[in-house]
């Protein structure tokens, strides 16, 4: 019969001394709540054997592992639990419980990761939005040929930038937007599926649905008369070049809006960048399965991609609180 104790004692050290840790650093509950049941899940496995987690070795870790593969988990899912591990292990160094970490120098061959962007802070993707500047009607250059359709593309270009940093979408589902999409007296969103990406509706922040409203009922009509199909349901449309129609070429709409942020803050990369750091910040705000349901994935491994980057997060915590 196996020993309940090593269980009980076990999940007392998990479940308290180290949820309070991970509070200490600032994270979610949200994400406590992951790590906190990935630790429980490898001691319980070890308990199974009757083996003690401050005994455990890079043989056990390995093992389980092996358990966690043989269960159907993906390489992303094993290779978060394994960080996880490190540092819980970590954490029992630091309170005298072992000596050393034989999940540190663990690595998982062919795990596939998604590149890693530096992430935006949430205070850095609003500043973005915050700081783009939409010249007024008044300004000293509104006699210029060429200034109404700048200031066209600039309105433009802010409702677009409100759905990148607070939905985090993807360039090609701004594209597909169509009016109908837009659902401002619900405050909501639809996205359509693709075979990329699930349908979902999402909510909109309250200081972008003014933007949204201006741009989908005043903005957008004066670029139909430029339009080559005047009866197009898209929802953001291109500006004339040089007084003549053209197609919406949203390829340079996103070119030349880069360009315009990357002036503003040096670390922006590209629109993937931010999308991943919207997604990084939900993920310490929601569950793996809402988080899942906002990007758009259809599968949940998708979503523990971007876990990756929360473990970084985690890791520089540690180092600068908890150097030992």
């Amino acid at each position: 019969m196996k020993n309940v104790e090593p269980k009980a004692k076990s999940r007392n050290i998990a479940g308290g001394s180290f949820k309070t840790y991970l509070q200490s650093l600032g994270l979610s509950k949200s994400t406590i709540h992951h790590y906190n049941s990935y630790i429980i899940d490898f001691i319980s496995w070890l308990d199974a054997d009757n083996t003690e987690i401050e005994n455990s070795t890079a043989k056990e870790i390995t093992a389980y592992l092996s358990h966690l593969k043989n269960k159907g988990q993906s390489n992303f899912t094993r290779s978060i639990r394994l960080k996880v591990i490190s540092h819980f292990m970590n954490y029992q160094i630091q309170h005298n419980h072992r000596t050393d970490n034989p999940a540190k120098n663990l690595k998982l061959r062919g795990t596939k990761q998604k590149k890693l962007y530096p992430i935006l802070s949430k205070q850095e993707l609003e500043q973005l939005y915050n700081t783009y500047k939409v010249p007024d009607e008044n300004d000293e250059k509104s006699n210029r040929n060429w200034f109404t359709a700048y200031r066209l593309s600039k309105q433009r270009n802010k409702a677009i930038l409100s759905l990148l940093v607070n939905q985090g979408l993807t360039t090609a589902e701004i594209t597909r937007l169509k009016v109908n999409d837009l659902k401002l007296k619900e405050g909501t969103i639809y996205m359509t599926g693709s075979r990329k990406s699930n349908e979902r509706i999402l909510e909109l922040k309250p200081n972008q649905i003014m933007e949204l409203m201006e741009y989908a009922l005043q903005t957008r009509q004066m670029f139909i008369p430029y339009q080559e199909d005047e009866n197009t349901k898209r929802l953001f449309l291109s500006v004339p070049s040089a007084g003549k129609k053209e197609a919406n070429d949203t390829l340079q709409i996103f070119k030349g809006l880069t360009n315009e942020i990357k002036n503003t803050n040096p670390k922006i990369i590209n629109f993937k960048q931010v999308r991943t750091s919207v997604i990084t910040h939900w993920l310490k705000q929601y569950n793996l399965r809402q988080v899942q349901y906002m990007a758009g994935h259809r599968y949940v491994s998708s979503t523990e991609a971007y876990l990756v980057n929360q473990m970084e997060d985690l890791q520089a915590d540690i180092d600068k609180f908890h150097p030992f």
